[in-house]
């Protein structure tokens, strides 16, 4: 015996046999409660709208955009105890979507039921589905800023991080329709920067509807959004505040930079045209490199930058004389007539400084010479004349003033008056000889020419 159970072919045998009888203990019991149970104890149920699942689909690469019917009818048997103890829940149709590509196709379905029910039919028996294809693209993500700053305050442009380029996924058909991807962000009231505020994206069509279902990787961004003062900028205008040494003139004269930006309330910031730097010119002796510090007006909180620097070129001056330049007449009243006596000739001769290049560039029509005549009647005049030039160069002698008769063509044809009757033994004295009534005015001797820049 001890000799049989040795062999190789008994051993086999044996472990075939315990192999069988373990495979019985763990089936045979439940197949002899399902032979056990008559016929007669069994009972069906039918189940209207069972919800067809899916499952298998490479959703990173395909959606299901259409399954029909989306419910079918089942008819179930079972003990009555289990199909009491079970829910709608419990009765699941399924169709494998795992070898499926882009396009419609028509798959079976099967029943996926607890252990002791049967299914006994299924209507329908398969089902049609359309999957597409997926489709990525990348956009510039934006943020729109809504509400209203504190008052006198600005928002910025929004900062967006890590990035503002993200992916967006959605079918083929519907790619399309994205216009822009974006999300908004509330500044109302704010006086301060929003830092690190997280926005969840969105794909917008041109109409600025919501896309649903669209993929936006990354889904989330950090925004960033300055709230600062109102700001402008404006140009800068130089004045020249001094004089040059004398014998000295500006040849050249380069700012850095021309523009400045102010910040401050938005009403004050309209009143702002230009923003003024002055040029001290008392001691500047030679070509030279100036730092000119620049102050905000009244009421601008800032202005950046805050000093301009100005390369100025100085040397020697030259003097050179313009002869017989015509002088412009404003301010003459209406009606009246005005003609220049002195010079006879009627123009004038202006002599002036500057740097040798500038002088010899010049030409006559770039000097303006001007007798202003407001509020002044019929008479004779000694006006002073305004010489208005390039910059830096400046009248140095010539013509000062004109002599200038304005008369009334009206009065000359106007008939003669009665004389005024004598009155308590007085005469009437014009406190000129003849009666005739003229008036020369001079300027001050301390007068100077008026020359612009």
């Amino acid at each position: 015996m001890d000799k049989w159970l040795n062999h190789p072919t008994a051993m086999k045998l044996v472990a075939l046999a315990l192999g069988i009888l373990l495979w019985a203990v763990v089936h045979f019991p439940e197949a002899n409660n399902m032979s056990a149970t008559p016929p007669s104890q069994l009972q069906t149920k039918t189940i209207s709208d069972v919800k067809v699942q899916y499952y298998g689909l490479d959703e990173r690469s395909f959606v299901l955009q259409k399954i029909e019917p989306k419910t079918v009818k089942m008819v179930v048997r079972g003990t009555k105890s289990d199909l009491l103890k079970l829910g709608a829940e419990d009765y699941k149709v399924q169709v494998d979507l795992s070898t499926v590509t882009a396009g419609e196709h028509t798959l079976n379905l099967w029943a996926n039921l607890p252990r002791g029910i049967d299914v006994v039919s299924l209507s329908p028996t398969s089902v049609t589905v359309f999957v597409e294809e997926l489709q990525t693209k990348e956009f510039e993500a934006k943020v729109t800023v809504t509400g209203t700053p504190a008052q006198g305050y600005k928002a910025g442009t929004p900062i967006l991080s890590p990035t503002n380029r993200v992916h967006v996924t959605l079918p083929e058909s519907q790619m399309s329709r994205v216009d822009h991807v974006g999300a908004s962000v509330s500044v109302e009231g704010q006086s301060k920067n929003i830092k690190n505020k997280s926005v969840k994206l969105q794909a917008f069509d041109k109409n600025g509807n919501v896309i649903e279902g669209a993929q936006i990787d990354p889904a989330v961004l950090e925004v960033e959004v300055p709230i600062t003062n109102p700001f402008k900028t404006v140009p800068l205008q130089f004045k020249l505040v001094g004089s040059l040494p004398s014998g000295l003139s500006i040849s050249r004269f380069r700012p850095k930079t021309e523009q400045v930006t102010i910040y401050g309330p938005q009403v004050e910031l309209d009143k702002i045209e230009f923003i003024e730097a002055d040029l001290k010119l008392d001691d500047l002796t030679k070509s030279k490199e100036v730092t000119i510090p620049l102050t905000a007006p009244p009421n601008i909180m800032a202005i950046s930058p805050t000093e301009v620097t100005v390369s100025v070129e100085v040397v020697l001056s030259q003097t050179r004389t313009l002869q017989g330049l015509p002088v412009s007449i404003e301010g003459l009243a209406d009606g009246l007539d005005v003609k220049i006596t002195d010079p006879s000739t009627g123009v004038v001769d202006i002599t002036l400084k500057g740097a040798p290049a500038m002088l010899d560039s010049l030409q006559p029509g770039d000097v303006d010479v001007v007798a202003d005549l407001s509020g002044r009647g019929p008479g004779v005049h000694t006006v002073p004349l305004v010489v208005n030039t390039p910059r830096f160069i400046d009248q140095a002698g010539g013509n000062v003033s004109v002599t200038v008769e304005i008369t009334d063509p009206k009065a000359a044809t106007a008939p003669p008056r009665e004389p005024a009757a004598e009155q308590g033994g007085g005469s009437l004295d014009s406190g000129t000889e003849g009666g005739t009534n003229q008036h020369t005015e001079s300027p001050p001797p301390d007068a100077e020419p008026v020359v612009g820049e």
